[in-house]
């Protein structure tokens, strides 16, 4: 499980301080779960995840101690969490390639059925899509919130939806 050791030393630098170090446990508490949750779907990996949303925490505290918060630090958070998920699957490609293999559990066996199958429709489609599904269905953003979180434009997003959907739907026809 996550924990917030690392937010125990005291921030000092960039006009951090124990109030900073607040709003951060503050933001691991409110935030965290929802980030793993979210990196487990990009990543389909419980560990992953978890050292990605990490990664992103610890992102988010050297930015913090260096330049003060960030507009909006849930964003930041979750275009560091999206960005380190497609980090983390190339080095999964990499490493597949080089015949280098790592286990990854199966989650969906845990699931119910239909979790299950969608879940698998969701694992066929590229990966912008399979983003844009899970950030606007999973963590309810808007076109624009997710555009941010992904460096896209508002149409790119509306049009990758679309597709998406409409592939999802051919994957789960092809399930029956």
């Amino acid at each position: 499980m996550l924990k917030v050791d690392f937010l125990s030393p005291p921030l000092k630098r960039g006009g951090a301080d124990g109030g900073s170090q607040a709003a951060l446990s503050a933001l691991f508490q409110m935030h965290g779960g929802q980030l793993v949750r979210t990196a487990v779907l990009l990543t389909r990996d419980d560990g992953l995840a978890e050292e990605v949303v990490q990664e992103a925490f610890l992102g988010l505290q050297r930015r913090w101690l260096r330049k003060g918060p960030p507009e909006s630090p849930e964003a930041y958070l979750r275009t560091s969490v999206v960005n380190g998920c497609r980090s983390a699957l190339r080095r999964r490609t990499v490493a597949a390639r080089a015949k280098v293999v790592h286990p990854v559990p199966e989650a969906s066996a845990l699931l119910r059925e239909e979790q299950a199958q969608v879940l698998g429709a969701l694992d066929g489609l590229p990966r912008r899509q399979r983003e844009v599904v899970v950030l606007r269905f999973y963590l309810g953003l808007d076109d624009q919130e997710i555009a941010a979180a992904l460096g896209v434009s508002r149409g790119t997003v509306s049009s990758t939806i679309s597709r998406a959907l409409r592939s999802l739907a051919e994957l789960l026809r092809g399930q029956e």
